[in-house]
């Protein structure tokens, strides 16, 4: 194996700020979702791509695809959703050894309720930090860096 280059002391700042936002701004937003609407960001975000599908749906590995979760965990979450009766778990019609999820009106009531609590939370974190004029270049670069 070849010898990596190091990083420049600027790449090591970029990296280092980026790993720190990676470590504290999910548990920040996280914490005020559920203290001030008693939803988790995990269940935020799946009832929210869920409400984005409908009326269709999404099966569990396009939801994972979708929050950036493993296939997995969102099984584990969309069980926990059926059972608060927030998502509907159906047989896939066009794949019979599949299913699909959807978001039920309770879910969208849920999530009606936890989005301004969101939006404060995601411009006081996030957004008021960032001029405007580099919002394309910033989610451009967060979307190459995962995608």
């Amino acid at each position: 194996m070849d010898t990596p280059r190091a990083l420049t002391p600027p790449e090591e700042d970029l990296w280092r700020a980026f790993a720190r936002v990676l470590n504290v701004l999910p548990r920040v937003i996280d914490v005020e979702l559920q203290t001030k609407a008693n939803i988790t960001a995990p269940e935020y975000v799946a009832l929210s791509n869920l409400g984005d599908a409908r009326p269709d749906g999404l099966r569990i590995s396009e939801l994972a695809a979708r929050v950036g979760l493993s296939a997995s965990r969102v099984s584990r979450l969309a069980d926990s959703l059926v059972r608060r009766g927030e998502v509907d778990r159906h047989q896939d019609p066009d794949d019979a050894r599949g299913h699909r999820l959807t978001i039920t009106d309770a879910g969208l009531t849920r999530i009606e309720a936890a989005w301004p609590h969101q939006v404060d939370s995601v411009r006081r974190n996030v957004l008021d930090h960032v001029d405007e004029a580099d919002y394309e270049v910033l989610t451009r670069t967060l979307r190459a860096i995962v995608e």
